[in-house]
C-alpha cells in the first residue's frame, strides 16, 4: 500500500502560484499573443533567443504543459518534481542571462529582474521541503 506524504504549505503556496502563472502569463501569450514592438505576432524565448509565429506558439504550448506538469507533481509529492523544479529553474538562469547577454535591451531588463525573483521564489518555496520528494 502506498503511503501519502502530507504537502507543506510552502509546496501548496509554489504550485498555486505556478497555476496562476500559467493560467495568466503563458495560456494567455498562447491565446491571444500580443503585439510587441520588435514582431507582429506571436513572440516566445527559447534559451534567451526570440522565437517567432509558430515556433512561438509551440514554445507556449511547451511551456505551458510543463508548468501544469510542475503543478501536478508538486501538489502529488511525486519524486520526478524536485527534479523538474531545479531544471526549471536552471533552464530559466540560463535563458534570462542569454536574453540579456544577446539583446541587451536594457530598458526592458525588469523582466529578467522578474524571472529571477520567479525563480528564487520557487526555489526557497520548495528547496526546504526536497527530502519528502523520495521514492515511495
Amino acid at each position: 500500500m502506498r503511503h501519502s506524504i502530507e504537502r507543506p504549505g510552502t509546496i501548496t503556496i509554489g504550485a498555486l502560484l505556478i497555476a496562476v502563472y500559467a493560467a495568466v502569463i503563458i495560456a494567455w501569450d498562447f491565446v491571444a499573443p500580443f503585439e510587441r514592438p520588435y514582431a507582429q505576432g506571436p513572440v516566445s524565448v527559447i534559451l534567451g533567443v526570440r522565437v517567432f509565429g509558430v515556433w512561438a506558439q509551440m514554445m507556449h504550448a511547451v511551456q505551458l504543459v510543463v508548468a501544469l506538469a510542475l503543478v501536478a507533481g508538486l501538489w502529488t509529492m511525486q519524486p520526478w518534481a524536485w527534479q523538474l523544479t531545479m531544471f526549471i529553474a536552471g533552464y530559466m538562469l540560463v535563458s534570462i542571462t542569454v536574453w540579456v547577454t544577446v539583446y541587451q535591451e536594457f530598458s526592458r531588463i525588469k523582466f529578467a529582474f522578474f524571472y529571477i525573483v520567479v525563480v528564487n521564489l520557487l526555489l526557497a518555496l520548495v528547496y526546504p521541503h526536497r527530502e519528502k520528494f523520495v521514492s515511495r
